[in-house]
């Protein structure tokens, strides 16, 4: 019976949301503190995209759009005041949890018709428009803004089991989640494993192009942590979009849920970074490694071009670079392999580990064991599984490993 909605905030004249950070900051920071104190358990809410709140209610069929008039009223007053030149505008999107996720991750610009009562039918589910000083339904045309049931009703409700929970909020399935072992070839052993989005090995390896990659991240911690008990031993490799870590407003969505996982597993949590650049600025590598190394013993690159310039690094700045191969073309990918791995030196002047990732194929992991490769994962290694696999001894010709 859950209630699910995206709330997306505008601010400025035009409506748009504004292109600084430090004003993604501080809209974050106001509105969370006025949901902290009103949208109360066992309501929940989080911030999931930068100007972008998801909210949800177990007991209700119907979120109340003018009780969120409130929020729009105070985010006038906080950022402009009484008389202030500045215009405050929310969406509230309710609907099932996949349109709600893309609903927050579309850019601003594609929303403006709907700030102006236009519905286009890009999204199938309940639109209202909330402003400080009024509230109007824009899908479906003149529907109802306010909730169901009433806020009486709802305060006699039991609340169910919450179905959803990315960031705490809306569960993500575990079955979109898997575990992927990583092997240390030099002592034929799993060291760990790493948690990711399945559809990101099972459609091909590849990332997911369309998704919002906070969201998905997010996803993978709240599996992690719920995957602590059964995770007794072995590194635990969490994902980070290199892209979210470098944008201020973004990157602070992630906190408040890496610190949900205890303290004491640091010496046993890493963080595998990816999508990074050919050669990622030293600033940004400062910024990544500032943001992670309070909670990460490990920092690991994931990165595509086998040209990865690791002269650009920092010695020490991070633990690994990974290659992580892509596409169907074999000798394609060989070559990939054999130009991430003519150089172990440069890496070892670095302090840097090395390591290939989505190995498919028997030749793909013959010639990581010829060029020694440290670190390596993927189906030729050990499929994906529902559950970490931890520390386990396993001779490289008895690769893939598999449980049972």
């Amino acid at each position: 019976m859950t209630a699910i909605a995206c709330l997306k905030i505008f601010v400025d004249k035009k409506l748009r949301p504004s292109s600084s950070e430090s004003m993604a900051g501080l809209v974050a920071k106001v509105a969370g503190a006025y949901l902290e104190t009103v949208w109360a358990w066992p309501r929940r809410y989080g911030l999931v995209a930068p100007y972008s709140f998801v909210l949800a209610d177990p007991r209700a069929t119907r979120l109340d759009a003018k009780e969120l008039q409130k929020l729009a009223a105070d985010l006038q007053f906080k950022l402009f005041g009484d008389k202030g030149a500045g215009d405050i505008a929310l969406l509230m999107f309710e609907g099932d949890q996949n349109d709600v996720m893309r609903f927050a991750s579309t850019q601003a610009e594609a929303l403006r018709a709907l700030l102006l009562g236009v519905d286009d039918g890009a999204f199938s589910g309940r639109m209202c428009k909330i402003t400080p000083d009024s509230v109007t339904s824009i899908a479906p045309p003149d529907g109802p803004v306010e909730g169901a049931p009433t806020a009486e009703e709802l305060a006699a409700i039991e609340p169910e089991p919450p179905e959803f929970g990315v960031a705490g909020l809306l569960d993500i399935p575990t079955a979109r989640t898997g575990w992927w072992g990583i092997y240390y070839l030099l002592k034929e052993r799993f060291v760990g494993s790493g948690v990711d989005w399945r559809s990101a090995w099972e459609d091909g390896l590849g990332s997911l192009e369309d998704a919002d990659v906070a969201a998905r991240d997010l996803g993978c911690l709240e599996a992690a942590r719920d995957a602590i008990g059964a995770f007794p031993t072995g590194y635990m490799f969490l994902p980070f979009s290199f892209s979210s870590m470098v944008k201020p407003s973004v990157r602070e969505t992630y906190r408040p849920h890496i610190e949900r996982l205890p303290r004491n597993l640091k010496p046993r949590l890493a963080a595998n970074v990816y999508d990074v650049p050919r050669e990622p600025s030293y600033g940004a590598i400062a910024q990544v490694r500032t943001f992670l190394q309070p909670y990460f013993s490990l920092i690991d690159l994931h990165v595509k071009d086998p040209g990865f310039r690791i002269e650009s690094l920092p010695v020490g700045a991070v633990n690994s670079v990974t290659l992580v191969l892509e596409g169907q073309d074999e000798r394609a990918r060989l070559a990939s392999i054999s130009r991430f791995l003519q150089d172990p030196a440069a890496y070892r002047g670095k302090k840097v580990w090395q390591g290939v990732a989505g190995l498919a194929s028997l030749r793909e992991l013959d010639l990581c064991r010829r060029l020694k490769a440290p670190f390596l994962s993927g189906p030729m290694v050990a499929p994906i599984t529902e559950t970490p696999a931890g520390e386990i001894i396993c001779p490289s010709l008895n690769l893939p490993y598999r449980v049972g």
